[in-house]
């Protein structure tokens, strides 16, 4: 009957059903007390889990994107976040431009906010991107912003119509 449930084999096994119209109070207090600290330990046990695989989250970058005047970003555990623009005919990272170093404007824990302004004259790039980096300065994570192409950035990063 309890196939697949070994909690509760333990517990019937441990504390089987009396069939007696009469129960002492004693032993059910005994009984209910120790299940108390059974699931008191269980529920212990599951939010120091929890509490401990929060905090190992790999650093991230959650998403990159532009306001009226900004690039921002929202990260868990990065520490130094650059803004790239990617020319067009770029055959790889060497080709590359840095715009900046973005700062930190506010932290909760590992959750960080960042932003860095948007250069007034617009930049001739493919595609532009953040990266960001560890406390060992190790590039972690990538995003790009959601639009590709010189026309396309142009006229959602700076508001230009071609």
């Amino acid at each position: 009957m309890s196939a697949g449930f070994p909690m509760l084999t333990f517990c019937m096994s441990k504390f089987p059903v009396y069939h007696s119209s009469v129960m002492h109070v004693k032993h059910l207090r005994r009984n209910l007390s120790l299940l108390l600290v059974i699931a008191a330990a269980m529920l212990a046990a599951g939010i120091a889990v929890g509490v401990q695989n929060e905090s190992s989250q790999t650093p991230q970058i959650d998403f990159f994107d532009v306001d009226t005047h900004n690039f921002i970003a929202e990260t868990h555990g990065i520490k130094r976040m650059e803004v790239w623009m990617v020319p067009e005919k770029s055959k790889g990272e060497q080709d590359w431009k840095t715009l900046g170093l973005m700062q930190r404007n506010s932290h909760w824990f590992s959750w960080s906010a960042w932003e860095l302004p948007i250069p007034k004259e617009p930049v001739v790039a493919y595609q532009i991107m953040v990266r960001g980096y560890d406390a060992s300065n190790v590039e972690m994570d990538r995003v790009t912003l959601p639009w590709i192409g010189e026309k396309m950035l142009k006229k959602e990063v700076w508001g230009i119509e071609n």
